[in-house]
């Protein structure tokens, strides 16, 4: 396996480290069950990738992906969550047997989607809580997967282009990131708030769907996106971080919450309406709130 994954690598890159990375390789590896050598492989791999396509630790762009990369996790896992939600208020609703009603969820593409949105969460949460090199390939391999279960399910589901298009730039995102760039075990700031914006997002609905309040709708698509540009606005002026990095990370991380907010969205002029004026909104107050946050930094 190591060959092949060695051919990812540049010619140039290969040839002054290829033996040193195999020799590395076998010795983790020797002795080890297959899901080890795999999960190796695969870290190996995502590493290939990044040196054949993406920056550095020291480039601009590695910054602005160590940004984003924590919030792109929440946003796929609230993305997910939601699925996971609405389909259990249909489960429940339904009249059939509980039996024959989860045979029938469960089989098939539709059963590939639910599974695949459980592994995006439990990896998400895995790779927050600093278990990087088991919660982001969990992570990767259920965006992946859902990307291909959307288009196997076609009509389906609803949206057979948007939202794998958007799960797969999800999962460039992560793989993209420099590991350096990723907070470490333990980290309270953005790993912390990241884990915080999934239950701003998933909780309210979870409330609402399950009648614990009075009905009020907020089945529009926008409240995800607005839970997102508000931490994003926040830790901007919290720690006087420069508008247009803060920005293009939000933007990497908005894919997931964005297409679900489209699918939900679609026919409805009021939500779309909703969606035209919120992206702008984010658009203006995260640089905004960089400036605001540097010069009460300056100001002390």
């Amino acid at each position: 396996m190591i060959e092949r994954v060695l051919r990812l690598y540049p010619a140039a890159y290969r040839q002054a480290h290829g033996g040193e990375i195999a020799a590395t390789f076998r010795e983790m590896t020797e002795g080890e069950p297959w899901s080890s050598r795999l999960r190796e492989g695969a870290g190996l791999a995502a590493h290939a990738l990044r040196v054949r396509l993406g920056p550095g630790p020291a480039a601009p762009a590695a910054r602005v992906l160590g940004l984003a990369h924590p919030f792109a996790l929440a946003a796929a896992a609230a993305a997910c969550g939601l699925h996971l939600l609405r389909w259990y208020a249909s489960f429940a609703a339904s009249p059939a047997p509980f039996g024959v009603q989860l045979r029938a969820d469960l089989s098939g593409a539709w059963g590939a989607l639910l599974v695949s949105a459980l592994l995006v969460c439990t990896g998400a949460a895995s790779a927050l809580a600093g278990r990087w090199r088991v919660g982001l390939p969990c992570t990767v391999a259920g965006l992946l997967a859902f990307a291909a279960a959307a288009v196997v399910s076609g009509p389906a589901f609803g949206d057979p282009v948007v939202t794998p298009v958007a799960t797969v730039l999800a999962a460039g995102v992560l793989l993209a990131c420099p590991p350096d760039r990723r907070p470490g075990r333990g980290t309270a700031g953005p790993a912390g708030v990241a884990g915080a914006a999934i239950a701003l997002v998933v909780v309210p609905r979870a409330v609402l769907d399950a009648r614990l309040v009075p009905w009020v709708s907020t089945d529009y698509g926008c409240w995800p996106l607005l839970v997102l540009g508000t931490v994003g606005t926040v830790l901007t002026w919290r720690h006087g971080l420069r508008g247009g990095p803060a920005l293009a990370a939000t933007a990497l991380a908005c894919p997931p919450l964005l297409a679900d907010a489209l699918l939900t969205a679609r026919g409805d002029t009021t939500a779309l309406a909703g969606l035209a004026a919120v992206l702008p909104a984010i658009a203006v107050i995260v640089p905004l709130a960089g400036r605001l946050g540097r010069s009460r930094r300056t100001s002390r």
